[in-house]
């Protein structure tokens, strides 16, 4: 069972700097936020021991890589193949271009994130590569047409 981890009102200005850009320095979000240097380093510090600041990323720009393609992929599993409902999402994820997959409540029972080039290669990665699965029953893919927001935020 996970423990809630107790983040205070400055806590939380220091995440939503990162989340902004984790790339600045402590001292910039320490002179932005009026904190001490020290302060913001031994709060980023317990964050991320106390595990709340997983790992630090970056956010792309996936159009100049040639995958500004994005869909939301809805799986239905198919149980009795000898394969659970876990594994086929770890299955799935194992596969270029689907960035994100979650277990889900409702008629359906996977929800996937994907990113191609074109829809074609939408296409090709659902219907030769998901599908394929063992244990994908069927699927339902809702392509977006533009994305509002993407990064997270608290």
């Amino acid at each position: 069972m996970s423990r809630l981890v107790k983040v205070d009102e400055r806590d939380l200005k220091i995440l939503r700097y990162l989340l902004d850009d984790a790339s600045e320095s402590t001292s910039t979000i320490a002179r932005e936020l009026d904190i001490p240097r020290t302060t913001v380093q031994e709060r980023i510090r317990k964050m991320r021991d106390a595990g709340v600041i997983r790992k630090f990323t970056v956010l792309l720009d996936y159009g100049l890589l040639n995958r500004g393609v994005c869909a939301f992929v809805l799986v239905s599993f198919m149980p009795g193949t000898g394969y659970s409902q876990k594994d086929v999402a770890e299955q799935i994820g194992k596969i270029a271009g689907v960035e994100e997959v979650h277990l889900i409540a409702g008629e359906w029972d996977i929800l996937l994130k994907v990113r191609a080039s074109s829809i074609e290669d939408i296409g090709k990665l659902i219907i030769e590569r998901i599908r394929s699965i063992p244990g994908v029953a069927k699927t339902l893919t809702c392509t977006v047409f533009q994305s509002v927001k993407e990064a997270p935020g608290i």
